[in-house]
């Protein structure tokens, strides 16, 4: 709940507000000898509670239109959803998912590139980046197991940890090569 609540920012305020607002607008009023603080506090919340446009929109000529330009930026300089990754179940770590997921988006690419050789023959130069792509694949797959077999057993992992990040771009090279000559 809370990372919800910490990706959509601007909008928990405005709930906040909006359920502040109810609820100081439910206080019953005070009576004629009510209790003086009472009534400073009512008074209080509900000015509290009040917006500018209710507070000052008929007193100050224009101040819609000037809330609305304050708020416009405000509004457009927040966002909406903050990115965010989900890990998959039975990841290490986030490197780990990441690399199962551009593991994932390469074999994608082979299989899709593998049917439409079987559809339409491609052309010789598409075969080579198709076949350089299966071999970096492949080393690529084999140096994600390492790294996570270096993160199973404890071992220390920073150089495995390169040389996946190192296999893992040659990969995403390799796709956008043969994407580009299709």
């Amino acid at each position: 709940m809370m990372n919800f609540v910490l990706q959509h920012q601007f909008w928990a305020a405005v709930g906040i507000y909006w359920i502040f607002s109810a609820a100081v607008s439910a206080m019953p009023e005070p009576t004629g000898n009510a209790n003086p603080g009472y009534l400073w506090l009512y008074r209080f919340l509900h000015t509290t509670a009040g917006n500018i446009t209710t507070a000052f929109g008929s007193r100050i000529p224009g101040i819609k239109n000037l809330f609305l330009l304050l708020l416009l930026p405000i509004v457009l300089s927040t966002t909406a959803c903050a990115a965010h990754y989900a890990i998959h179940p039975g990841a290490l770590n986030t490197t780990d998912s990441a690399a199962y997921d551009t593991l994932l988006i390469a074999k994608a690419a082979i299989d899709q590139a593998k049917a439409d050789n079987q559809t339409q023959p491609l052309p010789a130069e598409d075969k080579g980046a198709l076949n350089q792509l299966v071999q970096i694949y492949n080393v690529a797959r084999d140096s994600w197991l390492t790294y996570r077999g270096a993160l199973g057993t404890n071992t220390p992992s920073d150089q495995y940890f390169q040389q996946l990040n190192r296999n893992l771009i040659d990969l995403a090279n390799a796709i956008r090569i043969l994407e580009e000559g299709r």
